[in-house]
């Protein structure tokens, strides 16, 4: 048996990895092949290299146009030369939904972690509906979409409950503020001075450490010098977020999955996104949302305080305080925590989804 796994960024590339652990344990003479990066391939994905990646926003994508037409055509003839019996798709949705409908109707689809339609481009769900077998949706909210609009879906719950490991503890003597500061070079470039800048004047009145979480070596080298311009004493942990997750009083992250591991493992959180005013700007009229955190979409409610693009220094260290303090918002934080937890569903999604993907081949095989 072929699959096919088509997954994107790093959060893509860790479900994507996770799905083909699974579905290798159940069945393991299945071949994967698909698009993703360091851990899918570890899990012995066949990769198909080139992709372009860690681009962030609208512009970027524009000028780096080329290189995704140059990617999407050895994509779409890599599958129609290997043919899969079944291609997953995993986000990514401006190339995988592409893809999708370049491939026809000569395979079975299956898109796990669906094109948030509901945020913007709900015309998206036409070319689900077209071109997609079978949806596979992560926020318990998107069920009512799929079921008004008569799309066959299955939600399993969230699978970020299976990414959270135990990080190294740190023998600390006093309090620590962890920076998650994203995976993406532009991301750190734009975020982390600002968020810096917030938590240097802050130590003026508060005593804690500082630990900031580096995605991989390239995202190192941007936060070391960033750190050194700044001239500010902190420690950059390589890789394993969960160590500066389990060990911060308050965790200041870039808006993203991450943010959703922080709730789950219960830690005061505040949220960040900030771009190049040309990118905002776009992003303004296409998305039309009063949250962006996972956090809050989640619970439909605002939990966590989010800064968006214009970042009010003098109100984030009032909130850092209040966490520390365990005011108010911390205890609204820990409050919805418990209700994410339950939401989100038990550990194992990831085997569940992966169970649910082959029973689901073999029903459409004995129909055949």
């Amino acid at each position: 048996m072929k699959i096919s796994i088509l997954a994107g960024e790093i959060s893509g590339d860790n479900y994507g990895a996770l799905l083909a652990k699974n579905l290798k344990q159940l069945s393991p003479q299945i071949e994967i092949s698909g698009t993703g990066g360091e851990k899918m391939k570890k899990e012995g994905v066949q990769i198909i290299e080139g992709m372009p990646t860690g681009y962030m926003g609208y512009s970027s994508i524009i000028f780096k146009l080329p290189e995704y037409l140059k990617f999407f055509k050895k994509v779409v003839s890599e599958i129609n030369n290997t043919k899969p019996d079944i291609i997953i798709f995993v986000d990514n949705p401006g190339f995988n939904l592409k893809v999708a409908e370049t491939l026809g109707k000569n395979f079975l689809k299956i898109y796990y972690i669906p094109p948030k339609v509901w945020a913007h481009n709900y015309k998206r769900v036409k070319k689900i509906k077209r071109n997609i077998d079978l949806v596979i949706p992560i926020f318990p909210f998107e069920k009512e979409i799929y079921e008004r609009e008569k799309i066959p879906f299955k939600y399993l719950g969230h699978p970020v409950v299976d990414l959270i490991q135990k990080g190294e503890k740190i023998e600390k003597n006093r309090k620590i503020i962890g920076i998650l500061p994203g995976s993406r070079i532009q991301e750190v470039e734009y975020i982390l001075p600002v968020v810096l800048k917030i938590v240097s004047d802050l130590k003026k009145e508060l005593d804690f450490g500082i630990f900031i979480s580096s995605a991989n070596e390239k995202i190192y080298r941007v936060i070391e010098k960033i750190i050194k311009e700044k001239k500010v004493n902190a420690d950059i942990v390589k890789r394993n977020p969960y160590t500066v997750i389990e060990n911060s009083d308050v965790i200041l992250a870039t808006c993203g999955t991450v943010n959703l591991e922080v709730a789950l493992m219960n830690r005061p959180l505040i949220v960040f996104y900030k771009t190049s005013f040309l990118n905002y700007l776009i992003a303004s009229f296409m998305v039309k949302l009063n949250v962006v955190s996972p956090v809050n979409l989640f619970l439909e409610e605002k939990v966590v305080p989010e800064y968006l693009q214009k970042i009010p220094e003098e109100k984030v260290k009032e909130d850092i305080i209040n966490l520390m303090k365990k005011g108010e918002i911390y205890k609204k934080q820990m409050h919805y925590f418990s209700i994410l937890k339950e939401k989100a569903g038990n550990a194992g999604v990831s085997k569940r989804v992966a169970e649910f993907i082959l029973d689901f081949y073999k029903s459409k095989v004995k129909k055949c």
